[in-house]
Parts: structure tokens; sequence; C-alpha cells
């Protein structure tokens, strides 16, 4: 017999090898590549599901995590859900097959859309300890729960039961995951601490507890009750596909006419714009899709992305929404109490790669905020906080690239993270979220994503340029108006004791002096926690104010009001009231007071008056321009008699900084 060439020998060497051997051999690659990531990988795939499961049933999640020491370098990790449960055939699967999941076709937006996250996690447990996964799950339609212990053979990515049970469970429907692993636990910007706190800032509606291994025990409580939209499945865009794709999609049609492949399967196609595309392409429509490809695929590809489409729509996303993302920094934030709270910005979707997506900021300034430190930056996808590879993700770069000082923050050559008291919230929702990998942690540059990020994040500061132009202005008439009050009544005095008269009002020099409206913020002690706004007509005119309250809705009906409002919003936190004329000199008075023992100050509501120029109001914020809401006649009548500029409609919209406003213009371009 012949003896066997090299290329035979090695042929012979070659065979299959399984995804689940493959991530075994290469779990840095999903995240357990040193002992505190891996407990912190193994978190967020636990609570991903968590989550993802609730909001696909419309329940209101409420998950709890504990994390328990068992030996020096072992940890056992329980997450536990109130989602729908996962039926008694389907737990092997779902945790014990990686690239097992229903999502990854789904053209929506999810957390986890691979099927890889949990079984990784089960893969690593079984590395690290050999000890098995157990799996505690109940659906509504049964009484007992399934309990499966099991383990991953790796070799054929195939589940390996070891035992299974039924229990009773006090829960009427959920599941529980049970791992020990080889992990290390300690607070830091990289732990479950810190990612359950970021998860609880962008996911308002769900309760979130901790149990740390010494007993300490965290909760985030909801601040909405409403669960968040299921996205809807939309067909992909034809913007930014590339040819292979489109061939390949065209061949996998269902459809037998060009035609109808377009409308039915592609979004954004409506029949006018069908029409143009075929026309353009030199194609009748007719043609069977799977037929089309050479120079007609590409003259078809030419035109789908020349011809203007319909955008994207929403539907297929799930983005947090300005109030809430509002809501989850105040939340989350209540200890450091910021000064400043910008209007958060969501930018209007668009399309990479034939994939929807959008970009969302919040930015808060000041209050306990480090002074003398970078600014703090809480990177999002898919509701999802990233806290791995900071440097290396297009979040970073795009607020790296801006040159902050233009807007008020001290930034060293105009390039990197700035300085200053500041916490930027920036949220990318996509129903594919470019990762650089499986481990998902940061997100790969593309150059549509970056144009947006740019975009948005200059609104946001915006917001914060304008802020602290007017706490500019502001701090310099509140010293005037200090000095004033300290110096005149002296003066006064000792005049009229010279010359042997009364000492006379001073109200009408002062107001001359100043002219602006005053309101004074108080917590006077009482019964009970109160807070008061006495409001004073520094001008020399009378004055017609359209005065509004803000404070998280859970306080507002618990709230007793002196006088009481003209209207309340109970689901955004407002009351407000149309004040009588307030004549120059003359006072008034609002007073808003809580039940004993409410933790309260004045620091917790925000009062925004309508009436006034802004340069002419001291010690409240004039209304936010996008509030959107419709003055009463008499406000605007005061506002025209006195010749003063309503608020804008639309702050976004605004550059209020006239020295730079060319420069502003071509950075919204």
């Amino acid at each position: 017999m012949p003896a066997r060439s090299l290329a035979q020998q090695l042929a012979a060497k070659q065979r299959e090898i399984s995804v689940a051997e493959f991530f075994e051999r290469n779990r840095q690659i999903l995240g357990f590549d040193n002992p505190l990531r891996a407990l912190l990988t193994t978190v967020k795939e636990g609570v991903d599901n968590a989550l993802d499961a609730c909001e696909e049933a419309q329940v209101l999640p409420e998950v709890r995590v504990e994390i328990a020491r068992e030996g020096a370098d072992r940890v056992r990790v329980s997450v536990e859900d109130n989602g729908p449960g996962i039926l008694k055939r389907e737990i092997p699967n779902v945790f014990a097959r990686l690239l097992y999941g229903s999502r990854f076709h789904a053209n929506r937006q999810s957390r986890g859309q691979q099927g890889i996250g949990i079984s990784a996690a089960v893969l690593y447990a079984g590395l690290t300890t050999a000890r098995p996964a157990k799996i505690t799950s109940k659906v509504e339609e049964e009484e007992a729960a399934h309990v499966v212990e099991l383990l991953i053979d790796t070799q054929k990515n195939l589940p390996r039961v070891l035992s299974e049970d039924l229990t009773l469970w006090d829960r009427p429907h959920g599941t529980r995951v049970e791992l020990l692993l080889k992990a290390k636990y300690q607070r830091g910007r990289q732990s479950p601490f810190e990612y359950l706190k970021g998860t609880a800032i962008v996911n308002p509606h769900a309760r979130i507890v901790l149990t740390e291994p010494d007993g300490t025990r965290v909760t985030y409580e909801r601040v909405s009750e409403e669960v968040p939209p299921v996205p809807k499945e939309v067909a992909p865009h034809p913007y930014g596909l590339e040819l292979g794709e489109l061939g390949s999609r065209l061949k996998a049609a269902r459809y037998s006419s060009l035609t109808e492949t377009l409308l039915k399967e592609r979004a954004g196609v409506s029949p006018r714009a069908a029409r143009e595309v075929l026309s353009a392409a030199g194609l009748t429509g007719k043609e069977a899709p799977g037929d089309v490809h050479g120079e007609e695929l590409e003259r078809l590809l030419a035109a789908l992305h020349s011809v203007p489409l319909v955008p994207p729509t929403v539907d297929c996303l799930s983005p947090i929404g300005p109030l809430l993302i509002k809501r989850g920094l105040r939340n989350v934030l209540g200890e450091v109490r910021p000064d400043f709270y910008a209007p958060p910005v969501s930018r209007p979707p668009r399309v990479r790669g034939g994939f929807p997506f959008l970009v969302e900021v919040g930015l808060v300034y000041g209050g306990g905020l480090p002074v003398d430190q970078p600014i703090q930056l809480l990177r999002f996808a898919n509701r999802v906080p990233l806290l791995f590879q900071q440097g290396a993700c297009a979040i970073t770069a795009a607020v790296e690239q801006m040159d902050w000082r233009r807007y008020g923050l001290d930034q060293r050559g105009g390039a990197g993270l700035p300085v200053g008291p500041a916490l930027l919230l920036v949220h990318l929702a996509s129903t594919k979220v470019p990762f650089t990998s499986e481990a998902k942690e940061a997100i790969a540059p593309d150059p549509e994503i970056e144009k947006e990020l740019t975009l948005a994040l200059q609104a946001a500061a915006r917001h914060l340029r304008t802020h602290l132009s007017r706490r500019g202005r502001r701090d310099q008439a509140s010293e005037k108006f200090a000095i004033i009050q300290r110096i005149l009544p002296k003066l006064a005095e000792k005049t009229a004791h010279l010359v042997d008269r009364p000492v006379p009002d001073l109200t009408p020099v002062i107001t001359r002096i100043m002219d602006i409206v005053f309101v004074d913020l108080t917590s006077p002690e009482g019964a009970g926690p109160t807070v008061r706004a006495e409001i004073t007509n520094y001008t020399p005119r009378p004055r017609v104010l359209e005065t509004f309250l803000e404070m998280p809705a859970a306080l507002l009906g618990s709230a007793t009001f002196a006088p009481a409002p003209d209207g309340t919003d109970p689901g955004l936190g407002r009351a407000w009231w149309t004040l009588a004329k307030l004549a120059p000199n003359a006072r008034t008075a609002l007073s808003v007071s809580f039940p004993p023992g409410t933790e309260v100050d004045a620091s917790d509501l925000s009062f925004y008056v309508a009436g006034v120029d802004e340069a002419h109001l001291l010690g409240a914020e004039p209304l936010p321009g996008d509030w959107d809401i419709r003055l009463p006649r008499a406000v605007i009548e005061a506002a025209q008699d006195a010749g003063e500029p309503l608020p804008a409609a639309d702050e976004t919209e605004v550059d209020y900084d006239a020295a730079e406003a060319s420069e502003g213009a071509r950075d919204d371009d």
C-alpha cells in the first residue's frame, strides 16, 4: 500500500468542531477572561434575559439577583424574574445549547439575539467548577415548577440533563437560574452593582433587588408603571444594504415578482418609490427575484440607494424616551442632587446596513458630581449598560472628538473626555447593534452611527451651555441683589437718623435698580415638610405670571397646595397657577406641603415662570421651550404689553450663544 501524501495526512486530521467547543477554548471572546469580568457577564446575561422575557409578556419586571461566596474563589449567582416562564421541553435548549434562540432572525430591538449569553454562562460555570446549572421555571398554566439540573456537552453543543424534578413555588410564573462559578465579587466601576445601577436608569419600569455577599440589600424601585411596548418585527430597509446581501435576500424571497418583493419584504418602499426604483434600474418588476443578478442587481441596488424612500419607523425599536430618561436619572442619582437636568435628546430613527437605529442622550450637571475629574460617561445599547472597553467604543470616540470648551466644560486641547461636574448618558437603540465582539461591550465605529451620536451630543451640550449662561447671569444678579439689600437699608437708616426723618420704604428704589421678578424658595419648619415660593415683582410694570411646579410624580398625589393650583398632571408630576396681576413692588406666595416624614426639600422641586423674560427673572427658571405648552391669553397679553419676547417654542432649535451661532449651524449640518 503506497504511503499517504502529506496532504492526505493533514486531511485525515481535520474534523468539525462545535460552537460550544470553540467558545470553551476562547471564553475571553464572550467576556469570561478573568474572575471579576466573568461574574459581571453572568449577572448581565441573566438580567438581560429576565427583562426581555418580562417585556415580551408585558409584565412589569421584578428581578432579584443574589450573589454569595462559596470558598475562596467560588461564587454562587442566582437571577430570578417574574416573567412568563419557560416550557419544560425548552429549558435544556435555552440554557445549554449555544446559538439557540428565537430573536436572531427577528428584525426588531431586543437585548439578546444570538442565543449565546446565558448558555455561555452555563458553559463557563461547568468548565470552572464542574457543577451543573439549576433552572427553576414555572408557567402560569401549571401548578408546580420544573427544576432541571444540566451541563453542556461541548463536543456536540447539546444539553446534558442530570436531573429533573417538580417543586411548589410561590410565584404564579417566572424563572430562576442558579450557577456556581469561579469568580470574584467587589464593588467598582465594572461590577454587578454598577451594572444594575445603570440598568435601573434606562429601565425605570423595572424593580431590581441585589443581595451582595455580605448580606447588603440594594433595591432600585420602579418609577414608571408602564411596560415598554413590544417592538414590532419589520422588514429590512434598503438603505445600507450591500450587493451580496441584496442578492441573497432576493433569492430567498417568498413572492414570485420583483415588485411584490420590494413592496412586501422591504421597509420604506411605497408603490411610488417601487415604480421609480424599477424605472431607474431598467427593470419591469415582473422578473422573478431570484433571477436578478449581475449588472441588473447592481443597477437595482444603486436605484434603491438613490431614490427617496420612507424613513424607518420607530415601531421596531424601544427607545427610552426623554421623560423616562429624566425619571431614571432622578431615581438613581437622587443622592447626588444635580443642579441641572438637561432636556434629554432623542434623535429620529436612521438606517445603517438595512437596520434602523436611533440615539438618545441625557445630561446632568452640578450637585455632588466631582468638579476636578473627567465627566461620568454612561454607555448603553438596547437598554443594556456597557461597562468594558470604553476606549474602543464609538460612543466614547464621539464624546472625545467634540470641543466641549464651547459648551462650558474644561477639555485640554479640545479632545478627550472633558472635565467637570457632569454625567452623560448615551443610548443606542437598534435592531442590530454593531458590537466589536460577542461579549457586547463596545460599539464598533460606523459613519452613520457616529454622525447621529455627534448631533445628539451637540443638542444636549447646547442645553448645558444655555444653563451655564443663565446661571452666570443669575449669579451676577443675585450678588448685586444681595449687596443692594445689605447696603441700602444701612444707608437709609443712617441718612434718616442724620436728618431726623423716618426710614423710607426702599422697595421702589430696589425696583428701579434691579428690574427683576424675584422668586425666593424656602423650606420653613412646620407640621410637615413644606416648600414656599415667595414671588416679588421688582419691575416697574404689572405682571401676569404663569407658574409651574415640577416634582417626582410619586410626590404629587400626597402634596397639599396653597392656593390650589389651576391644574395638575399626575403623570408628569406638574402643577400650575396663573397668578393674578402682580403690581410693581407687590408680593405673592405659593406653598406646597407634604405629610410628616416625607423626604423632600426645595431642591427636589423645580419652579418655572412664564410671562417674564429670563433676563428679568431671578430664583426660578423660564418655562422650558420643549414642554410645548400653550400659555393663557392673559400671560401672552402681559408679555406683549411689556414688549418682551415669549419663551421659545422649541428650545432644542435655539442657539443662545450669538457669538457662535454660525459655528453651531455648521455642526448641525
